[in-house]
């Protein structure tokens, strides 16, 4: 008596699924921005007075609160000249929407052609919703946005949570601390660039507020 050898499994009736991994179409060359021709004239840093919610005229400066100015009074903006003076090694240029009741229409397009690096804006609490409007516009474009003022000065962290295209606050003074927080990221972004020609700074969160 012999042993029978089980029968072999008709292996042609088995039914092979090939899965071909999708082709979706690939726009982000077309349109990256950090590939563009840079604009005639553009900048290192910008340090702006972002347009009015209203386009009324309104106060902006590190030590005010904020208001809209009832008799019409335009607040010189010698807080973003002082800033803009620790930099004479940079391209610096400064945007003040106010005294113009600039559109967001045609601030936008001024921040395309200065197409800036570093983006530093005023910000007040009754007009905040309105002045982080300025802060995505310049991260959608991939600059680094700073923000100073009385109202982020005291509420960092929660003025970080609920705007996360904002990715650097100053507290108190900020001249100083401005220009130690740009000579550091520079000093990151050579070392980036040495090591790897396309990383970014990450974790930029981690110390979001100087």
């Amino acid at each position: 008596m012999t042993d029978r050898q089980p029968p072999t499994p008709n292996r042609g009736a088995r039914v092979g699924l090939r899965l071909v991994p999708p082709r979706f179409p690939r726009a982000d060359e077309a349109v990256q921005v950090a590939t563009e021709a840079r604009a005639e004239g553009p900048v290192d840093i910008l340090f702006v007075n972002p347009p009015a919610p209203d386009r009324s005229i309104w106060i902006r400066s590190q030590h005010r609160v904020g208001r809209r100015s009832r008799e019409g009074m335009i607040w010189p903006q010698v807080s973003l000249a002082q800033m803009a003076a620790l930099f004479p090694d940079y391209r610096v240029d400064i945007i003040d929407a106010i005294p113009h009741r600039m559109t967001w229409e045609t601030f936008e397009r001024l921040l395309r052609e200065k197409r800036p690096r570093y983006y530093i804006t005023q910000v007040t609490a009754p007009t905040l919703q309105n002045d982080m409007y300025g802060v995505f516009l310049a991260k959608s474009l991939r600059m680094t946005t700073m923000a100073f003022g009385t109202h982020v000065t005291p509420m960092p962290r929660a003025t970080m949570e609920a705007y996360p295209a904002l990715d650097f606050v100053l507290r108190g003074e900020p001249e100083l601390t401005l220009r130690e927080l740009v000579d550091t990221l520079e000093r990151k972004n050579d070392k980036a660039q040495i090591s790897n020609p396309k990383s970014r700074i990450r974790n930029s969160k981690l110390q979001g507020w100087w």
